[in-house]
């Protein structure tokens, strides 16, 4: 018996050549994900042609120290909320922590006082994991409460004071730079990149991001839910207190106040990233250009002399914007999807 194989005719592809994306399908596919990016250079090279001071290395050090700061904890936002969770604390354990290194700097090292922060940061975050997974307690409600139990504990600790970080080496490496890019946006670049992994190559990754989608599912499939839940806001409250070590170093001193409605900038980086406010979808490249973009913005403002209230305008206009477009790519998708 003898077998036939058939050859596809000269200039006509074969199935596997149909199925394999062409690199300009592949850049459109980019575009459509990533049009944030597009976005950002537009940004920056009209804040640049309308005040050329922008492109001074001074001014563009300082742009990437704010995005570093927002966008270290936006990292562990990332994770949150991607599995469908939200963390509004992140003021109170950025607060605990650097108040932490800067009570502890002038009798210990720089590298125990950082660990202290990362601790308690871990510690602050099990206690989020533990009232939304075991005593379910609703995420908003949770930590919002949690959100003022560590502000109060801060003001209690430091009686309403402002505690001052003397240690010049501390703030050489927290203000530091390699080359011309600033330690603390790099330290965020590795997380990104740590952030990447963990949601897309890791078992971890793979459990958030399947009950973020449907957490009923997730636990009928015999995922780990319930750990995995606890271990995201450990991680998250690590992110937070790192983005309070780098922030105490700048500001060279810790307060209370210090992060006070820091959370709503690093919820927004993370959203108008392309991260799913739903759950089951995370980036961290989107999270890196959404940083950058609201750095970029409202640096903008204030080389143009605008009220630094409108910068909260413009934080809310483009959040709405960016969750509505969300909405309608979504939409969209599950359109094409039926057909």
């Amino acid at each position: 018996m003898t077998t036939t194989v058939t050859t596809p005719a000269a200039g006509v592809p074969s199935a596997e050549q149909e199925a394999r994306p062409g690199i300009g399908q592949v850049l459109r596919q980019f575009a459509g994900r990533q049009y944030l990016l597009g976005v950002l250079v537009v940004a920056c090279v009209a804040v640049g042609f309308a005040r050329p001071s922008f492109w001074g290395s001074g001014n563009l050090s300082n742009v990437l120290f704010q995005a570093s700061f927002v966008g270290l904890a936006a990292c562990g936002m990332t994770l949150l909320i991607a599995a469908g969770l939200l963390d509004l604390s992140v003021g109170g354990v950025i607060a605990v922590a650097s108040i932490a290194v800067a009570t502890v700097l002038p009798h210990t090292t720089i590298g125990t006082a950082l660990l202290l922060a990362l601790a308690i940061g871990a510690v602050l975050g099990l206690v989020n994991g533990l009232l939304v997974t075991y005593v379910k307690i609703a995420p908003f409600i949770a930590t919002l409460g949690t959100l003022y139990l560590f502000l109060g504990a801060a003001f209690i600790w430091t009686s309403g004071k402002v505690v001052p970080i003397t240690s010049s080496k501390y703030r050489s490496f927290t203000t530091g730079t390699v080359g011309l890019l600033p330690v603390p946006f790099l330290v965020f670049v590795v997380l990104a990149v740590g952030t990447y992994f963990v949601l897309q190559r890791t078992y971890f990754g793979r459990t958030l991001r399947a009950f973020g989608s449907n957490e009923r599912a997730a636990v009928l499939a015999g995922l780990p839910v319930n750990r995995a839940k606890v271990l995201v806001f450990v991680v998250a409250g690590v992110c937070f207190a790192l983005a309070g070590v780098f922030m105490a170093g700048r500001l060279s001193s810790a307060e209370g106040n210090m992060a006070t409605g820091f959370e709503m900038d690093v919820i927004a980086a993370v959203v108008v990233g392309g991260t799913a406010l739903r759950g089951g979808r995370g980036t961290a490249f989107g999270t890196v250009v959404g940083a950058l973009l609201f750095a970029v913005l409202n640096n903008a403002l204030n080389l143009l002399g605008v009220a630094s209230y409108w910068q909260y305008v413009l934080t809310g206009a483009v959040l709405v914007a960016a969750i509505a477009l969300g909405a309608r790519r979504s939409s969209a998708a599950e359109v094409r999807g039926a057909g």
